[in-house]
């Protein structure tokens, strides 16, 4: 029975992954974005006795000084709050536009600024509608555009 409840289970999510993975295949395209801006915030996490502490979002550099000197804040884990501005021309109407994504690393963990160019996912049919890369993208090769976007 058990055995039965946990194919059930496997098979459902395999299903889910495979429905992601085919409207990613299908709907999305592979296209060059230019970024006008990022905005970088971090924040501290730690957890000790079952109990979790988040603080507030604050400039990167504070957040390193407070994670080594700060009694309450010492050995916490450092987490990014990435936004990037980025315009692009879209598939789907072949338009300029411009969007948004927040993101808790960079993407291929290189360091953007503005006016650099990174691959994201555009969609084929809605023209305001983006999505990040994520490994499965970047290992099948559909991180890098086949032609030229912005």
């Amino acid at each position: 029975m058990r055995l039965g409840l946990y194919g059930m289970i496997a098979i459902g999510v395999a299903g889910l992954y495979a429905y992601i993975e085919l409207d990613k295949r299908v709907n999305f395209r592979p296209i060059d974005a230019r970024v006008s801006s990022v905005k970088e915030q971090c924040y501290l996490e730690k957890t000790e006795d079952n109990r979790s502490s988040i603080s507030d979002l604050l400039p990167c550099e504070l957040v390193e000084l407070l994670a080594r000197h700060h009694p309450k804040w010492q050995g916490a884990d450092i987490k990014h709050k990435i936004e990037i501005r980025f315009a692009y021309i879209s598939p789907a109407d072949g338009a300029a536009h411009e969007s948004n994504l927040q993101l808790a690393e960079y993407p291929d963990n290189r360091r953007l600024n503005s006016g650099d160019i990174f691959p994201v996912q555009a969609s084929r049919t809605e023209a305001n509608r983006t999505r990040a890369n994520d490994w499965v993208d970047r290992w099948l090769g559909r991180h890098a555009p086949r032609h030229g976007s912005i």
